[in-house]
């Protein structure tokens, strides 16, 4: 491939892929030599010229432009001759070089077709699911840092990474190294910090396992230490509900634990134990509590009512029927 495209931000796939392409080239021309450039500086003729001109001892070249949408821009003047200059080397690149563009976005053209049509690679990186996530946790752990991860654990990084992958990786190392090869819940909730996200949904966990006293508490521990919004808090709050009538109304219809934790996305103890209520409360019930949830949330926002005490009185309406169950 004479011409190849990574098209995304990802501060870990970008890399990865670069890197692939690299071993790739060292693979069919042994060493090679690499240039960087930054693509809203650089002009077009620097880089045709490092792609034409030959190195020392004449080793294959990788030419890198960084921002290549910058560089590929359209407007006036050198800006638009980039595509074009780009479009017409590549009706005859250089056997010597490899071009990348990497690229934040990337806008279709002629250039694709060009690129295409000598057998390079456009290649558009999308962050990863969170199913895709986890299985990536349980590959990278075993086969870079030699560790292995429960499936809890998994969850619990996703939920405070994200799917960010550069920064779960940083995380696996760590925890890898302090686990001695092996890195569960607890190891995870002792070494990675919450997401200011994550801190609103432990009024989840007061809720399903600490009963109406547990949930108060941490509520107002929510709302006066951890300065959480009262509208994240309360959304956290109506999610939980709606996964419990969800969940209520599947058990009804014969569905086990592992059809309710993969459907609705059930992890740990929280996941537990609304497993566990789904059995004995009446989806009846919950549908009622939801619609009390939701009106709770409709009354705030039009601004009727004080949204903490408003929100008080949710979580001791939901924590009653939670208990009753």
């Amino acid at each position: 491939m004479r011409i190849v495209v990574l098209a995304g931000n990802d501060d870990y796939l970008v890399p990865h892929w670069t890197k692939r392409l690299m071993e790739a080239l060292e693979a069919e021309h042994g060493e090679i030599e690499r240039f960087d450039f930054d693509g809203d500086r650089i002009a077009p003729a620097d880089v045709l010229d490092e792609l034409r001109s030959l190195g020392l001892l004449q080793p294959h070249k990788l030419v890198v432009v960084n921002r290549a949408d910058m560089f590929l821009a359209s407007g006036k003047g050198e800006r638009n001759a980039a595509r074009q200059l780009l479009e017409k080397y590549a009706q005859s690149p250089c056997e010597a070089s490899t071009l990348l563009l990497r690229a934040g976005t990337w806008r279709k053209g002629k250039l694709d077709k060009a690129i295409e049509a000598i057998g390079g690679a456009i290649i558009k990186i999308k962050p990863l699911s969170e199913p895709d996530t986890l299985r990536w946790i349980h590959a990278r752990a075993e086969k870079e840092h030699n560790a292995t991860v429960t499936q809890a654990a998994a969850q619990r990084l996703v939920r405070r990474c994200g799917t960010v992958l550069a920064r779960i990786d940083a995380e696996l190392a760590k925890l890898g190294a302090m686990g001695d090869g092996a890195i569960d819940e607890i190891l995870v909730d002792a070494h990675v910090p919450m997401s200011k996200e994550e801190k609103a949904w432990i009024i989840q966990d007061a809720i399903l396992e600490g009963g109406a006293a547990a949930a108060l508490t941490t509520l107002r521990g929510l709302l006066d230490v951890s300065r959480q919004s009262d509208v994240l808090l309360s959304w956290a709050v109506t999610d939980m509900v709606r996964r419990l009538h969800a969940a209520a109304c599947m058990k009804r219809a014969g569905a086990g634990p592992a059809d309710l934790r993969k459907s609705l996305k059930l992890w740990g103890g929280s996941g537990d134990a609304t497993i566990r209520l789904a059995g004995r409360c009446d989806p009846a019930t919950l549908a009622a509590l939801l619609d009390r949830c939701l009106a709770s949330q409709a009354r705030v926002r039009r601004g009727f009512g004080r949204p903490q005490l408003a929100l008080e009185r949710l979580v001791l309406d939901v924590a009653g029927v939670v208990e009753a169950a």
